[in-house]
This record gives C-alpha cells, sequence and structure tokens, in this order.
C-alpha cells in the first residue's frame, strides 16, 4: 500500500511538470482551444486528486504498519509522511491567503472605473462606464457583471457591440475566470519551471479565443471579426487583428441556427 502511495505522488508531479509543456506544445489548441481547456484542466484535476489521494494513502498504510510492528524503521517514513502532510496543508493556506491577490479577468483600471448606468439582464448586469479607453471585461461572481466602457460603445456598431457581450458572456458562463486563477496558482506553486508560466500564458489565450468561438456562433464571426479590427486599429494591438484573422478561417453555423442568449439582446440597448 505504502509503494502505492509514492506511485500516486510520482504520478502527480509528473502530471504537474510535464503536462502544462505537452499541452501547449503545437498548434492544435488555436482551433479547439474548448477542448484544450477541458483536457488541460481535467488533467490538472486528476494531478491535485492523485497527489492527496497518495498523500491520504501513505499517512494510513505507515500509521497501520507502525501500529502492527512496533518500533519498526517505518517511523522515518511515517515522519515523511506527515511531513509531506504538512506541506500539503501550508500549500491550502497558502492557496486561501493569497488567491484574492491573483489577477482575474478584469484589467487593473478596474479599480478606477466609475459606473454611470446599470441594467440588470437575463445572467448578468451590465455595467456602463466613462473611459476613454475603448474595453469591455467580465467580472465574476454571485451577480456577474459586465462593463463597457463610453468609448467602446462610441466605437463600435449595434451588431459588433452585441458581439462584444457575447464574447464577455462566455467568459462568465464558462467560468473562464476559474480556468485562468487555477493556471496562475499553478504557476505559483511551481515558480522555477518554465512550463509552468507557459501554461499560464496559453491558459490566458486559449480562454480569450473560445470566448472568441462561443460569440461567433451566436451573433456572426463577421461581426466579432469586425469588432476586433476595429479595436486593434483604435488600441494597436496586434493580437486582436490576429484573433480576427482566424475567426474568417474556420467554418461557422448559418445565420439562422445563431441563438443568441437573452441577455445578450441588450447591445442594441446601448444606443
Amino acid at each position: 500500500m505504502l509503494l502505492l502511495a509514492f506511485a500516486l505522488l510520482g504520478t502527480a508531479i509528473t502530471l504537474a511538470v510535464l503536462c502544462p509543456r505537452l499541452f501547449a506544445a503545437g498548434r492544435w489548441h488555436l482551433f479547439h482551444p474548448r477542448a484544450a481547456l477541458t483536457v488541460w484542466f481535467g488533467t490538472f484535476g486528476v494531478g491535485v486528486v492523485t497527489a492527496f489521494s497518495g498523500i491520504a494513502l501513505g499517512i494510513v498504510s505507515v500509521e497501520s504498519l507502525r501500529h502492527a510492528i512496533p518500533h519498526t524503521p517505518g517511523v522515518t517514513v511515517s515522519a515523511a509522511v506527515w511531513v509531506a502532510a504538512g506541506i500539503a496543508g501550508l500549500a491550502l493556506a497558502f492557496l486561501f491567503t493569497y488567491s484574492g491577490s491573483l489577477q482575474s479577468l478584469r484589467p487593473a483600471s478596474h479599480s478606477h472605473a466609475v459606473a454611470y448606468a446599470r441594467e440588470e439582464h437575463v445572467g448578468f448586469t451590465l455595467v456602463r462606464f466613462h473611459s476613454e479607453t475603448p474595453e469591455a471585461y467580465a467580472v465574476p461572481g454571485r451577480r456577474p457583471e459586465i462593463f463597457v466602457s463610453s468609448s467602446m460603445e462610441q466605437l463600435l456598431t449595434a451588431p459588433q457591440l452585441q458581439a462584444v457581450l457575447a464574447h464577455e458572456f462566455a467568459h462568465l458562463r464558462h467560468q473562464h475566470g476559474l480556468a485562468m486563477r487555477i493556471a496562475q496558482i499553478n504557476a505559483l506553486f511551481l515558480p522555477g519551471i518554465r512550463a509552468s508560466r507557459a501554461f499560464e500564458r496559453a491558459t490566458r489565450l486559449q480562454i480569450e479565443l473560445a470566448a472568441d468561438d462561443a460569440a461567433a456562433r451566436q451573433v456572426g464571426a463577421a461581426h466579432l471579426a469586425n469588432a476586433l479590427l476595429v479595436l486593434a486599429a483604435a488600441t494597436q494591438d496586434v493580437a486582436m487583428t490576429l484573433r480576427a484573422e482566424r475567426l474568417s478561417r474556420k467554418r461557422w453555423p448559418a445565420p439562422g441556427r445563431r441563438r443568441v442568449p437573452q441577455g445578450l439582446q441588450a447591445a442594441s440597448q446601448l444606443r
């Protein structure tokens, strides 16, 4: 049983070190971001469960051996297992203490946003705020919010604004904030491993591409691509141009098969 415990811990370490490197390789995840996120974080969950299962099994097996054979050399192994359990406890304490300071989907300017209108919609609250920077972002929580700046409203057409809202709504609906938080925690626990930082960067990219795909299916790829091109010209963000080009290379449902969530009809009220 003790060997199984060590095997579980070894598997967890292998998953933590090698999987981010393997999954971030190649270009397949650029065209299948939702599948990539599912595989990545499914593997992460398996690694966490495996690690704690190994620690628990090690404690049970060593304690059973120590009671069955008094004064066994297993005392040293027992101490090692309990040290591992202590490290796991410290890791959890660190997680709960510092997770609130990690970045989420909101930009650094969020703390300075002053809303001039709040509108309740199905699934989220639309918050409109004054800003010279064209930006929109989602803030998850008990009552999710989507923030849209005044300059964004002025810059885009109504269909383009609806596409941007669909993109932000996808972040909320598919728990992208949680995915980003997990990737950042993984990087904190493995600070010296380049793959963990690459995993964090890849996750940030994947959630943007996955939200693009969801919005394209709901309101049309052309509207979202046009919005990205307009924003790219206004902000000099090359990444938005590349995302727009990617949208033009994929096949999307016909207009008659699109299903726009009820809450996204809010775009027509921004004018």
